[in-house]
């Protein structure tokens, strides 16, 4: 491997991400060793490259491609209606390209209004556009990449590449190819056949064509890349007697399965989805013995494999030798439950939320302008991946629904409040204000709005609506409802989800696991709200919650494990 082994963690934990396998190969040498992920295909992972048809280059003028800018704008604002919870960046190739695409992002901000938020400078992995030569050490979920370099309006295609043609070009496209966490959308109005190598001696420019034609074929090249033996080829007697119990017990099984240069010994295939691995097993066979120590061994492998959504069993050839019937069930087991256990939200994903993945069948693939196609929510099972646990999705409420209006300005605030109170109890006390400001023509809740709020909730609806804590409650509440956020519905802070609504979800989710440690009950529990990342708040909430649940009697911690 390369580098320290911070460097190392952080390459193996985004190995899953199919660039990285063409900078290994020409950035590394080859050198780099990877992890392989669990799944074949994921949507919207990788790479794609999105061609423009009517793209040319102003090369005598401001030195610009206008039309590819506004592909660019237009991919945007398509990124903003499908992923609002993945953060985005957009980089060029030049400055002259940068303000082009930002002159036309800005054109569409004025027709989209209700789109602001995204653009706020304030967030958390806030939106940017920057070129090639300022882009350094910023990270999103998803890179647009407009390459801008194009034929002129004469047709002639010239090699100049801007910072690609200068002394260590090829190193300037791997740190803007490698800014993207799950996904690069890589614009550009040339074939790959309109560069000619031969005509340059910049690397970088090499490199260019190479990774557009990787871009484009990059679906085999991972299929490639990502490999397993179908046919049987163990290392050892005590390999193939595992893979032999297996088969007989009707699973399909995979050998030698991984990149680079490590391997998982077998992997179990799911029953009913194509290209999901669903456990691996790792036998303490050659490949274990030929790790350098005990620690890359055992804990940093494992971790590492976990980490990107493998499942893995191990099975040590001195208990299988001694005790074959009593390890061969304790397998079978294990098999069992890491296929009744599986959902899609098992993939660590960063910031894509649960909608976003989707396993890809070989004969459910269809492209369109560029874009892989998938029209299926639920898996051959019938299961909603989308939503495992049948929670209610979240809806924001309508105040000027069903609520008629009155005379008395407070009388109807009142009315209002009741009924936004009913429909999503328990709601924080800043997010009642926030739907009520509307009433007031403001967008945010103001110290008037706070005020008129605090008076309805004192006097009209004093027998109504109970405030506990930072939480209105409504008398007619009987049962707490998780509600989760739909495919493209409004999304909650965790500090404006109850204890309450958060050990419910614990519950179900805890019920239906059949044993979950801590940890992963912390994660399956915020993805299900739309958190892919549990930062420090986040796991807080979780702890909190999880400590409320388990002292209440509700559930048990059992050798690790919270058992309902």
């Amino acid at each position: 491997m390369l580098g320290c082994p911070a460097t190392r963690w952080k390459l193996c934990k985004c190995i899953t991400i199919c660039w990285f396998l063409f900078a290994k190969c020409r950035i590394y040498n080859y050198e780099l060793i990877t992890f392989p992920s669990n799944i074949d295909k994921v949507l919207d992972n990788g790479v794609e490259y999105i061609f423009v048809q009517n793209g040319v280059y102003d090369r005598g003028g401001k030195k610009n491609n206008l039309n590819e800018a506004q592909r660019v704008a237009g991919l945007v604002f398509e990124h903003i209606k499908k992923f609002p919870n993945r953060s985005l960046g957009v980089v060029t190739f030049s400055e002259a390209q940068q303000q082009a695409v930002d002159g036309a992002i800005r054109q569409l901000r004025l027709q989209n209004g209700q789109y602001e938020n995204f653009f706020a400078e304030d967030n958390d992995q806030a939106f940017f556009v920057k070129n090639l030569e300022n882009v350094q050490g910023d990270e999103r979920d998803t890179i647009i990449f407009s390459i801008g370099y194009a034929k002129d309006q004469n047709g002639v295609m010239y090699m100049n590449f801007g910072p690609l043609n200068r002394n260590g070009g090829h190193r300037r496209l791997n740190v803007a190819i490698t800014r993207a966490k799950y996904n690069v959308k890589l614009v550009g109005s040339i074939h790959p056949t309109d560069i000619n190598v031969e005509s340059t001696n910049s690397e970088g420019v090499k490199m260019l064509r190479q990774y557009i034609e990787f871009a484009i074929n990059g679906a085999s090249v991972l299929q490639n890349e990502l490999s397993y033996k179908n046919t049987v080829d163990v290392e050892s007697p005590f390999e193939e007697a595992v893979y032999d119990f297996l088969i007989k017990n009707g699973y399909n099984i995979a050998n030698q399965v991984g990149c680079s240069g490590y391997r998982i010994d077998m992997a179990v295939k799911h029953p009913s989805l194509s290209g999901v691995f669903v456990l691996g097993i790792e036998c303490d066979g050659a490949t274990y013995h030929s790790a350098r120590t005990a620690r890359e061994r055992d804990r940093l492998r494992q971790t590492v494999l976990e980490d990107i959504g493998w499942k893995i069993y191990r099975i040590w050839s001195t208990d299988w030798i001694k005790d074959p019937k009593t390890e061969g069930n304790k397998l079978l087991e294990a098999v069992k439950l890491a296929i009744s256990n599986y959902k899609m939200s098992n993939i660590d994903t960063g910031s894509l939320s649960q909608h976003e993945i989707a396993v890809v069948e070989e004969d459910t693939i269809a492209t369109k302008d560029n874009y892989v196609i998938v029209e299926t929510d639920k898996d051959q099972n019938g299961t909603n991946n989308d939503n495992p646990y049948n929670f209610s999705y979240y809806k924001v409420t309508e105040v000027y629904k069903n609520t008629r209006r009155s005379n008395d300005d407070t009388q109807y605030l009142a009315d209002v409040i009741d009924y936004v109170v009913e429909l999503e109890c328990p709601i924080h006390y800043e997010l009642l204000c926030k739907r009520v400001a509307t009433l007031f023509g403001n967008q945010k809740a103001t110290v008037r709005v706070r005020n008129s709020v605090d008076h309805v909730l004192s006097n009209n609806l004093k027998d109504v609506v109970v405030k506990k804590g930072d939480f209105c409650w409504h008398k007619n509440t009987k049962k707490i409802e998780v509600k989760i956020p739909s495919s493209y519905g409004e999304s909650r802070a965790i500090n404006y989800i109850s204890s309450e609504e958060l050990a419910e979800a614990m519950f179900v989710i805890a019920k239906n696991s059949f044993g979950i440690s801590k940890s992963d009950l912390f994660v399956v529990t915020a993805r299900a709200f739309g958190f892919n990342r549990t930062g420090g708040n986040i796991t807080q909430s979780m702890e909190k919650t999880c400590s409320y649940m388990l002292e209440s009697g509700r559930a048990k911690e059992i050798d690790g494990k919270i058992i309902v």
